[in-house]
Protein backbone atom coordinates (compact mmCIF):
# COMPACT_ATOMS: atom_id res chain seq x y z
CA UNK A 1 0.00 0.00 0.00
CA UNK A 2 1.31 3.45 -0.90
CA UNK A 3 2.46 5.56 2.05
CA UNK A 4 -0.06 8.37 1.50
CA UNK A 5 -2.94 5.92 1.09
CA UNK A 6 -1.98 4.00 4.23
CA UNK A 7 -1.53 7.14 6.30
CA UNK A 8 -4.74 8.75 5.08
CA UNK A 9 -6.94 5.80 5.98
CA UNK A 10 -5.09 5.21 9.25
CA UNK A 11 -5.61 8.86 10.24
CA UNK A 12 -9.26 8.55 9.19
CA UNK A 13 -9.79 5.57 11.51
CA UNK A 14 -8.04 7.44 14.32
CA UNK A 15 -10.49 10.32 13.79
CA UNK A 16 -13.50 7.98 13.86
CA UNK A 17 -12.22 6.39 17.08
CA UNK A 18 -11.19 9.56 18.91
CA UNK A 19 -14.51 11.34 18.27
CA UNK A 20 -16.80 8.29 18.34
CA UNK A 21 -18.62 9.49 21.47
CA UNK A 22 -19.49 12.80 19.83
CA UNK A 23 -23.13 11.97 19.15
CA UNK A 24 -26.43 13.54 18.25
CA UNK A 25 -29.71 11.67 18.02
CA UNK A 26 -27.79 8.41 18.29
CA UNK A 27 -25.43 9.13 15.40
CA UNK A 28 -21.67 9.27 15.94
CA UNK A 29 -20.92 12.53 14.12
CA UNK A 30 -17.43 11.75 12.70
CA UNK A 31 -19.06 9.06 10.55
CA UNK A 32 -21.18 11.77 8.93
CA UNK A 33 -18.24 14.00 8.01
CA UNK A 34 -16.43 14.11 4.71
CA UNK A 35 -12.94 13.67 6.14
CA UNK A 36 -11.15 15.02 3.08
CA UNK A 37 -13.10 18.25 3.43
CA UNK A 38 -11.89 18.65 7.01
CA UNK A 39 -8.21 18.46 6.05
CA UNK A 40 -8.26 19.77 2.47
CA UNK A 41 -6.40 23.02 3.15
CA UNK A 42 -4.10 21.61 5.81
CA UNK A 43 -0.75 21.63 3.98
CA UNK A 44 1.13 20.34 7.02
CA UNK A 45 -0.99 17.21 7.30
CA UNK A 46 -0.91 16.56 3.55
CA UNK A 47 2.88 16.76 3.70
CA UNK A 48 2.97 14.30 6.60
CA UNK A 49 0.74 11.83 4.79
CA UNK A 50 3.61 11.19 2.37
CA UNK A 51 6.07 10.53 5.22
CA UNK A 52 6.65 6.90 6.24
CA UNK A 53 7.70 8.08 9.69
CA UNK A 54 4.28 9.66 10.20
CA UNK A 55 2.81 6.16 10.30
CA UNK A 56 4.41 5.62 13.71
CA UNK A 57 2.37 8.51 15.15
CA UNK A 58 -0.94 6.89 14.21
CA UNK A 59 -2.84 4.49 16.46
CA UNK A 60 -4.52 2.59 13.66
CA UNK A 61 -2.34 0.93 11.04
CA UNK A 62 -4.47 0.27 7.98
CA UNK A 63 -2.88 -2.33 5.73
CA UNK A 64 -6.01 -3.12 3.71
CA UNK A 65 -8.73 -0.69 2.66
CA UNK A 66 -11.27 -3.35 3.64
CA UNK A 67 -10.79 -2.11 7.20
CA UNK A 68 -12.44 1.21 6.29
CA UNK A 69 -15.49 -0.43 4.76
CA UNK A 70 -15.76 -2.84 7.68
CA UNK A 71 -15.85 0.07 10.14
CA UNK A 72 -18.65 1.77 8.19
CA UNK A 73 -20.57 -1.47 7.69
CA UNK A 74 -20.64 -1.94 11.47
CA UNK A 75 -21.76 1.65 11.99
CA UNK A 76 -24.48 1.45 9.35
CA UNK A 77 -25.68 -1.94 10.60
CA UNK A 78 -26.29 -0.37 14.02
CA UNK A 79 -28.59 2.15 12.32
CA UNK A 80 -30.38 -0.12 9.85
CA UNK A 81 -33.89 -1.47 10.26
CA UNK A 82 -34.10 -4.98 8.86
CA UNK A 83 -35.69 -6.08 6.69
CA UNK A 84 -36.10 -3.01 4.52
CA UNK A 85 -39.66 -1.77 4.21
CA UNK A 86 -41.32 -2.09 0.80
CA UNK A 87 -43.85 0.69 0.38
CA UNK A 88 -45.00 1.04 -3.20
CA UNK A 89 -47.65 3.60 -2.21
CA UNK A 90 -45.07 6.13 -0.99
CA UNK A 91 -43.04 8.48 -3.16
CA UNK A 92 -39.57 8.07 -4.62
CA UNK A 93 -37.30 10.82 -3.30
CA UNK A 94 -34.58 12.33 -5.48
CA UNK A 95 -31.96 14.34 -3.62
CA UNK A 96 -31.34 17.09 -6.15
CA UNK A 97 -27.91 18.70 -6.00
CA UNK A 98 -25.31 19.93 -8.46
CA UNK A 99 -23.87 16.47 -9.17
CA UNK A 100 -27.04 14.40 -9.62
CA UNK A 101 -26.88 15.46 -13.28
CA UNK A 102 -29.93 13.64 -14.61
CA UNK A 103 -30.95 15.11 -17.98
CA UNK A 104 -34.40 16.58 -18.39
CA UNK A 105 -35.49 13.60 -20.50
CA UNK A 106 -34.81 11.21 -17.61
CA UNK A 107 -36.97 13.18 -15.19
CA UNK A 108 -39.79 13.33 -17.74
CA UNK A 109 -39.66 9.75 -19.01
CA UNK A 110 -38.71 7.83 -15.85
CA UNK A 111 -40.26 9.67 -12.91
CA UNK A 112 -44.00 10.16 -12.55
CA UNK A 113 -44.59 13.55 -10.85
CA UNK A 114 -47.46 12.00 -8.86
CA UNK A 115 -45.10 9.39 -7.40
CA UNK A 116 -41.87 11.39 -7.14
CA UNK A 117 -40.59 14.11 -4.86
CA UNK A 118 -37.50 16.31 -5.17
CA UNK A 119 -35.69 17.26 -1.97
CA UNK A 120 -33.17 20.09 -1.91
CA UNK A 121 -31.16 21.57 0.93
CA UNK A 122 -32.65 25.03 0.61
CA UNK A 123 -31.52 28.10 2.50
CA UNK A 124 -29.01 27.52 5.28
CA UNK A 125 -30.07 30.25 7.68
CA UNK A 126 -30.71 27.90 10.62
CA UNK A 127 -33.86 29.73 11.73
CA UNK A 128 -36.09 27.43 13.73
CA UNK A 129 -39.57 26.89 12.35
CA UNK A 130 -42.44 25.91 14.61
CA UNK A 131 -43.69 23.08 12.44
CA UNK A 132 -43.03 21.38 9.07
CA UNK A 133 -44.38 23.05 5.99
CA UNK A 134 -47.91 21.95 5.20
CA UNK A 135 -47.42 21.92 1.47
CA UNK A 136 -44.88 21.24 -1.22
CA UNK A 137 -43.66 23.97 -3.51
CA UNK A 138 -42.85 23.72 -7.19
CA UNK A 139 -41.27 27.17 -7.23
CA UNK A 140 -37.56 26.63 -7.83
CA UNK A 141 -35.21 28.44 -5.44
CA UNK A 142 -32.32 27.76 -7.78
CA UNK A 143 -33.65 27.99 -11.33
CA UNK A 144 -30.25 27.35 -12.94
CA UNK A 145 -30.05 23.91 -11.33
CA UNK A 146 -33.73 23.07 -11.21
CA UNK A 147 -35.28 24.08 -14.50
CA UNK A 148 -35.29 20.47 -15.73
CA UNK A 149 -37.39 19.25 -12.77
CA UNK A 150 -39.93 22.06 -12.38
CA UNK A 151 -42.76 19.60 -13.16
CA UNK A 152 -41.92 17.45 -10.10
CA UNK A 153 -43.06 18.60 -6.63
CA UNK A 154 -40.16 19.98 -4.61
CA UNK A 155 -39.56 20.30 -0.90
CA UNK A 156 -36.62 21.76 1.04
CA UNK A 157 -34.91 20.55 4.19
CA UNK A 158 -34.78 24.18 5.28
CA UNK A 159 -38.59 24.04 5.60
CA UNK A 160 -38.16 21.79 8.65
CA UNK A 161 -37.16 22.53 12.26
CA UNK A 162 -33.52 22.59 13.31
CA UNK A 163 -31.96 21.57 16.61
CA UNK A 164 -32.03 23.81 19.66
CA UNK A 165 -29.00 26.02 20.33
CA UNK A 166 -28.55 24.20 23.64
CA UNK A 167 -28.34 20.81 21.93
CA UNK A 168 -25.75 22.09 19.45
CA UNK A 169 -23.66 23.74 22.15
CA UNK A 170 -23.66 20.60 24.26
CA UNK A 171 -22.09 18.61 21.42
CA UNK A 172 -19.62 21.36 20.52
CA UNK A 173 -18.48 21.61 24.14
CA UNK A 174 -17.80 17.89 24.11
CA UNK A 175 -15.73 18.35 20.96
CA UNK A 176 -13.73 21.07 22.72
CA UNK A 177 -13.11 18.66 25.59
CA UNK A 178 -11.72 16.14 23.12
CA UNK A 179 -9.46 18.80 21.59
CA UNK A 180 -8.17 19.58 25.11
CA UNK A 181 -7.29 15.92 25.63
CA UNK A 182 -5.28 15.94 22.37
CA UNK A 183 -3.43 19.25 22.65
CA UNK A 184 -0.33 17.83 20.93
CA UNK A 185 -2.14 15.83 18.28
CA UNK A 186 -0.74 16.40 14.75
CA UNK A 187 -4.23 17.17 13.36
CA UNK A 188 -6.55 18.09 16.23
CA UNK A 189 -4.30 20.86 17.55
CA UNK A 190 -4.65 22.76 14.27
CA UNK A 191 -6.92 25.79 14.82
CA UNK A 192 -8.27 25.74 11.26
CA UNK A 193 -9.21 22.06 11.62
CA UNK A 194 -10.96 22.83 14.92
CA UNK A 195 -12.93 25.72 13.42
CA UNK A 196 -13.96 23.75 10.34
CA UNK A 197 -14.97 20.73 12.41
CA UNK A 198 -16.99 22.79 14.90
CA UNK A 199 -18.81 24.55 12.06
CA UNK A 200 -19.50 21.20 10.41
CA UNK A 201 -20.89 19.83 13.69
CA UNK A 202 -23.49 22.61 13.68
CA UNK A 203 -24.49 21.89 10.07
CA UNK A 204 -24.67 18.13 10.60
CA UNK A 205 -26.80 18.38 13.74
CA UNK A 206 -29.29 20.71 12.06
CA UNK A 207 -29.52 18.53 8.96
CA UNK A 208 -30.07 15.39 11.08
CA UNK A 209 -32.95 17.14 12.84
CA UNK A 210 -34.45 18.38 9.57
CA UNK A 211 -34.08 15.01 7.84
CA UNK A 212 -35.70 13.13 10.70
CA UNK A 213 -38.59 15.57 10.76
CA UNK A 214 -38.99 15.42 6.97
CA UNK A 215 -39.10 11.59 6.89
CA UNK A 216 -41.55 11.53 9.79
CA UNK A 217 -43.92 13.79 7.89
CA UNK A 218 -43.52 12.57 4.31
CA UNK A 219 -44.00 8.96 3.24
CA UNK A 220 -40.99 7.85 1.15
CA UNK A 221 -40.42 4.47 -0.50
CA UNK A 222 -36.86 4.91 -1.83
CA UNK A 223 -34.21 7.62 -1.90
CA UNK A 224 -31.81 8.31 -4.78
CA UNK A 225 -28.70 10.39 -4.03
CA UNK A 226 -25.82 11.55 -6.19
CA UNK A 227 -23.14 10.47 -3.71
CA UNK A 228 -22.76 9.66 -0.03
CA UNK A 229 -19.74 11.84 0.69
CA UNK A 230 -21.58 15.12 1.00
CA UNK A 231 -22.90 15.12 4.54
CA UNK A 232 -26.48 15.88 3.49
CA UNK A 233 -26.65 12.80 1.24
CA UNK A 234 -24.97 10.68 3.91
CA UNK A 235 -27.44 11.87 6.55
CA UNK A 236 -30.39 11.16 4.24
CA UNK A 237 -29.03 7.68 3.59
CA UNK A 238 -28.44 6.80 7.25
CA UNK A 239 -31.65 8.29 8.63
CA UNK A 240 -33.47 6.39 5.87
CA UNK A 241 -31.71 3.18 6.97
CA UNK A 242 -33.11 3.63 10.48
CA UNK A 243 -36.61 3.76 9.01
CA UNK A 244 -36.05 0.80 6.68
CA UNK A 245 -36.13 2.95 3.54
CA UNK A 246 -33.85 1.60 0.75
CA UNK A 247 -31.36 4.01 -0.81
CA UNK A 248 -29.56 4.14 -4.15
CA UNK A 249 -26.31 6.03 -4.63
CA UNK A 250 -25.51 7.01 -8.20
CA UNK A 251 -21.91 7.02 -9.40
CA UNK A 252 -21.20 10.67 -10.15
CA UNK A 253 -17.90 10.20 -12.01
CA UNK A 254 -15.22 7.66 -12.88
CA UNK A 255 -13.40 6.14 -9.93
CA UNK A 256 -10.09 7.79 -10.65
CA UNK A 257 -9.04 8.13 -7.01
CA UNK A 258 -9.86 5.66 -4.27
CA UNK A 259 -10.33 8.49 -1.78
CA UNK A 260 -13.59 9.62 -3.35
CA UNK A 261 -15.76 6.50 -3.37
CA UNK A 262 -15.31 4.65 -0.11
CA UNK A 263 -16.84 4.13 2.33
CA UNK A 264 -19.91 2.80 0.55
CA UNK A 265 -23.02 3.68 2.55
CA UNK A 266 -26.21 3.26 0.49
CA UNK A 267 -28.29 0.10 0.14
CA UNK A 268 -27.29 -0.15 -3.53
CA UNK A 269 -24.54 1.69 -5.35
CA UNK A 270 -25.50 2.11 -9.00
CA UNK A 271 -22.21 1.79 -10.90
CA UNK A 272 -21.06 2.17 -14.49
CA UNK A 273 -19.63 -1.27 -15.19
CA UNK A 274 -17.53 -4.24 -14.18
CA UNK A 275 -14.52 -2.10 -13.31
CA UNK A 276 -16.43 -0.74 -10.31
CA UNK A 277 -17.83 -4.14 -9.35
CA UNK A 278 -14.33 -5.62 -9.15
CA UNK A 279 -12.88 -2.53 -7.46
CA UNK A 280 -15.52 -2.39 -4.73
CA UNK A 281 -15.30 -6.14 -4.10
CA UNK A 282 -11.56 -5.83 -3.46
CA UNK A 283 -12.38 -3.23 -0.81
CA UNK A 284 -14.78 -5.52 1.02
CA UNK A 285 -18.09 -4.44 -0.52
CA UNK A 286 -20.61 -7.21 -1.20
CA UNK A 287 -21.56 -7.69 -4.84
CA UNK A 288 -25.24 -7.85 -3.80
CA UNK A 289 -25.06 -4.16 -2.85
CA UNK A 290 -23.82 -3.14 -6.31
CA UNK A 291 -25.69 -2.94 -9.59
CA UNK A 292 -24.56 -1.94 -13.08
CA UNK A 293 -26.91 0.92 -13.98
CA UNK A 294 -24.62 3.28 -15.88
CA UNK A 295 -25.78 6.86 -15.51
CA UNK A 296 -28.79 8.61 -17.07
CA UNK A 297 -26.70 11.53 -18.27
CA UNK A 298 -24.70 9.10 -20.44
CA UNK A 299 -27.90 8.19 -22.28
CA UNK A 300 -27.36 11.47 -24.11
CA UNK A 301 -24.28 9.96 -25.80
CA UNK A 302 -26.55 7.67 -27.82
CA UNK A 303 -29.10 10.33 -28.82
CA UNK A 304 -29.22 12.08 -32.19
CA UNK A 305 -27.08 15.25 -32.40
CA UNK A 306 -28.90 18.47 -31.61
CA UNK A 307 -26.40 20.72 -33.39
CA UNK A 308 -25.28 20.23 -36.99
CA UNK A 309 -21.49 20.32 -37.50
CA UNK A 310 -21.68 23.27 -39.85
CA UNK A 311 -23.56 25.25 -37.19
CA UNK A 312 -21.14 24.06 -34.50
CA UNK A 313 -18.11 25.13 -36.54
CA UNK A 314 -19.68 28.51 -37.22
CA UNK A 315 -20.50 29.08 -33.53
CA UNK A 316 -16.88 28.54 -32.52
CA UNK A 317 -15.29 30.09 -35.61
CA UNK A 318 -13.66 26.84 -36.74
CA UNK A 319 -12.25 26.07 -40.18
CA UNK A 320 -14.77 23.66 -41.68
CA UNK A 321 -12.08 22.05 -43.88
CA UNK A 322 -10.20 20.76 -40.82
CA UNK A 323 -10.97 17.98 -38.39
CA UNK A 324 -11.71 18.87 -34.78
CA UNK A 325 -9.63 17.68 -31.83
CA UNK A 326 -10.81 18.46 -28.30
CA UNK A 327 -8.45 18.52 -25.34
CA UNK A 328 -9.95 18.37 -21.85
CA UNK A 329 -8.09 20.24 -19.13
CA UNK A 330 -8.71 21.15 -15.50
CA UNK A 331 -7.76 24.75 -14.96
CA UNK A 332 -4.01 25.23 -15.19
CA UNK A 333 -3.10 21.83 -13.80
CA UNK A 334 -0.23 20.36 -15.79
CA UNK A 335 -0.35 23.28 -18.20
CA UNK A 336 3.28 22.75 -19.20
CA UNK A 337 2.44 19.29 -20.51
CA UNK A 338 -0.58 20.60 -22.38
CA UNK A 339 1.62 23.19 -24.10
CA UNK A 340 3.99 20.46 -25.26
CA UNK A 341 1.09 18.35 -26.50
CA UNK A 342 -0.39 21.22 -28.51
CA UNK A 343 2.98 22.19 -29.97
CA UNK A 344 3.70 18.58 -30.96
CA UNK A 345 0.35 18.09 -32.68
CA UNK A 346 0.21 21.48 -34.38
CA UNK A 347 3.61 21.00 -36.03
CA UNK A 348 2.54 17.75 -37.69
CA UNK A 349 -1.22 17.93 -38.20
CA UNK A 350 -3.53 20.63 -39.51
CA UNK A 351 -6.42 20.44 -37.03
CA UNK A 352 -8.85 22.67 -35.21
CA UNK A 353 -7.85 22.25 -31.57
CA UNK A 354 -10.55 22.95 -29.00
CA UNK A 355 -10.08 23.30 -25.25
CA UNK A 356 -12.76 22.22 -22.79
CA UNK A 357 -11.90 23.43 -19.32
CA UNK A 358 -13.36 22.16 -16.07
CA UNK A 359 -14.86 23.89 -14.18
CA UNK A 360 -14.57 27.09 -16.22
CA UNK A 361 -16.33 27.93 -19.47
CA UNK A 362 -14.46 31.12 -20.27
CA UNK A 363 -11.43 31.34 -22.53
CA UNK A 364 -8.57 29.24 -21.21
CA UNK A 365 -5.02 30.63 -21.12
CA UNK A 366 -4.07 28.16 -23.89
CA UNK A 367 -6.51 29.84 -26.28
CA UNK A 368 -4.59 33.08 -25.73
CA UNK A 369 -1.17 31.51 -26.20
CA UNK A 370 -2.09 29.60 -29.36
CA UNK A 371 -4.23 31.46 -31.93
CA UNK A 372 -5.34 28.16 -33.52
CA UNK A 373 -6.75 26.84 -30.21
CA UNK A 374 -10.43 27.55 -29.53
CA UNK A 375 -12.59 27.46 -26.40
CA UNK A 376 -15.68 25.26 -26.40
CA UNK A 377 -17.31 28.10 -24.43
CA UNK A 378 -20.56 27.19 -22.72
CA UNK A 379 -21.67 24.60 -25.27
CA UNK A 380 -22.94 21.45 -23.56
CA UNK A 381 -20.63 18.45 -23.73
CA UNK A 382 -23.23 16.34 -25.51
CA UNK A 383 -23.59 18.99 -28.19
CA UNK A 384 -19.80 19.07 -28.59
CA UNK A 385 -19.07 15.34 -28.84
CA UNK A 386 -20.92 14.62 -32.12
CA UNK A 387 -18.92 17.40 -33.78
CA UNK A 388 -15.37 16.42 -32.93
CA UNK A 389 -13.13 13.72 -34.32
CA UNK A 390 -10.93 12.80 -31.33
CA UNK A 391 -10.39 13.66 -27.66
CA UNK A 392 -7.33 14.03 -25.46
CA UNK A 393 -8.11 14.24 -21.77
CA UNK A 394 -6.61 14.01 -18.32
CA UNK A 395 -8.08 10.98 -16.43
CA UNK A 396 -11.60 12.43 -16.46
CA UNK A 397 -15.16 11.16 -16.81
CA UNK A 398 -15.26 13.05 -20.11
CA UNK A 399 -12.92 10.40 -21.51
CA UNK A 400 -15.54 7.73 -20.84
CA UNK A 401 -18.35 9.91 -22.16
CA UNK A 402 -16.44 10.56 -25.38
CA UNK A 403 -15.93 6.84 -25.97
CA UNK A 404 -19.63 6.22 -25.36
CA UNK A 405 -20.24 8.82 -28.08
CA UNK A 406 -17.99 6.67 -30.31
CA UNK A 407 -14.99 9.01 -30.29
CA UNK A 408 -11.34 7.91 -30.01
CA UNK A 409 -9.81 8.96 -26.70
CA UNK A 410 -6.21 9.51 -25.62
CA UNK A 411 -5.26 10.08 -21.98
CA UNK A 412 -2.51 12.42 -20.82
CA UNK A 413 -1.83 10.61 -17.59
CA UNK A 414 -0.30 11.58 -14.29
CA UNK A 415 0.15 8.94 -11.60
CA UNK A 416 -0.72 10.04 -8.08
CA UNK A 417 -1.19 8.28 -4.73
CA UNK A 418 -4.52 6.51 -4.74
CA UNK A 419 -4.96 6.51 -8.54
CA UNK A 420 -7.00 3.48 -9.54
CA UNK A 421 -5.59 3.15 -13.06
CA UNK A 422 -9.07 3.47 -14.52
CA UNK A 423 -7.92 4.06 -18.11
CA UNK A 424 -4.83 1.82 -18.05
CA UNK A 425 -6.44 -0.91 -20.15
CA UNK A 426 -6.25 1.51 -23.10
CA UNK A 427 -2.53 0.63 -23.08
CA UNK A 428 -0.57 2.86 -25.47
CA UNK A 429 -3.38 5.40 -25.63
CA UNK A 430 -2.44 6.38 -22.07
CA UNK A 431 0.85 8.26 -21.81
CA UNK A 432 2.66 10.36 -19.22
CA UNK A 433 4.83 11.97 -21.92
CA UNK A 434 2.87 14.68 -23.79
CA UNK A 435 5.20 14.61 -26.80
CA UNK A 436 4.79 10.87 -27.24
CA UNK A 437 1.03 11.17 -26.81
CA UNK A 438 0.96 14.00 -29.34
CA UNK A 439 2.70 11.81 -31.90
CA UNK A 440 0.14 9.05 -31.30
CA UNK A 441 -2.70 11.49 -31.87
CA UNK A 442 -1.14 12.61 -35.15
CA UNK A 443 -0.75 8.95 -36.18
CA UNK A 444 -4.44 8.40 -35.57
CA UNK A 445 -5.28 10.95 -38.28
CA UNK A 446 -2.54 9.74 -40.67
CA UNK A 447 -2.26 5.96 -40.30
CA UNK A 448 -5.30 3.72 -41.06
CA UNK A 449 -3.72 0.79 -39.22
CA UNK A 450 -3.20 2.85 -36.08
CA UNK A 451 -6.73 4.18 -36.51
CA UNK A 452 -8.03 0.59 -36.40
CA UNK A 453 -5.95 -0.17 -33.31
CA UNK A 454 -7.35 2.86 -31.47
CA UNK A 455 -10.88 1.78 -32.37
CA UNK A 456 -10.29 -1.76 -31.10
CA UNK A 457 -8.92 -0.50 -27.77
CA UNK A 458 -11.98 1.68 -27.30
CA UNK A 459 -14.34 -1.24 -27.92
CA UNK A 460 -12.37 -3.48 -25.57
CA UNK A 461 -12.31 -0.82 -22.85
CA UNK A 462 -16.06 -0.22 -22.96
CA UNK A 463 -16.86 -3.92 -22.63
CA UNK A 464 -15.44 -3.71 -19.12
CA UNK A 465 -16.10 -0.09 -18.18
CA UNK A 466 -19.63 0.33 -19.56
CA UNK A 467 -20.93 -3.00 -20.85
CA UNK A 468 -24.62 -2.14 -21.11
CA UNK A 469 -25.64 0.55 -23.61
CA UNK A 470 -29.37 0.23 -22.86
CA UNK A 471 -31.17 3.23 -21.39
CA UNK A 472 -29.75 3.89 -17.93
CA UNK A 473 -32.81 5.81 -16.77
CA UNK A 474 -34.98 2.77 -17.47
CA UNK A 475 -32.52 0.49 -15.66
CA UNK A 476 -32.66 2.80 -12.63
CA UNK A 477 -36.45 2.76 -12.78
CA UNK A 478 -36.45 -1.06 -12.70
CA UNK A 479 -34.08 -1.08 -9.72
CA UNK A 480 -36.33 1.30 -7.79
CA UNK A 481 -39.32 -0.90 -8.60
CA UNK A 482 -37.47 -3.98 -7.32
CA UNK A 483 -36.60 -2.26 -4.05
CA UNK A 484 -40.09 -0.91 -3.42
CA UNK A 485 -42.47 -3.67 -4.57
Amino acid sequence: MQTKVKNYWSLYLDFLHDFKDLKYSGFSLPYLCHFTGLIRNNDEIYHKLNDKEFTKQLINQVNDQKEIQEAFDQFKHSHTKQPLVKNNEAKVLLNFDTILRFPKETFIECFDPAKTLIIMAGDKNWKRTKKPSAHLTTTPRNPDHQKEVSHIPTDYLSNYPIATPEAVMQVKNKALDIFNVHTEHHLYKNINFQNIFLAKITEIIHRIEQTKCFLQNVSISCIVVSNTHSFISRILTLVAAERGIPTICMQHGIIGSEFGYIPKVATIDAVYGDFEIDWYKKLGVSEESLEVIGHPRFDQAFANPKIDRSIFNKQLGLDATKKNLMIVVRGNRGIGKWRVLIETISKKANLNILVKDYPNINHHVLTKEFPFVYSTKDIDLYDILPNIDAVVSYPSTVGLEAMLANKPVFILNKEFPGYTGYFNSLDELVQNDPQKLGDLVVNYFDDPNWNSYVESKKVEFLKYAYPDFSNSGERLKKLIKRLTK
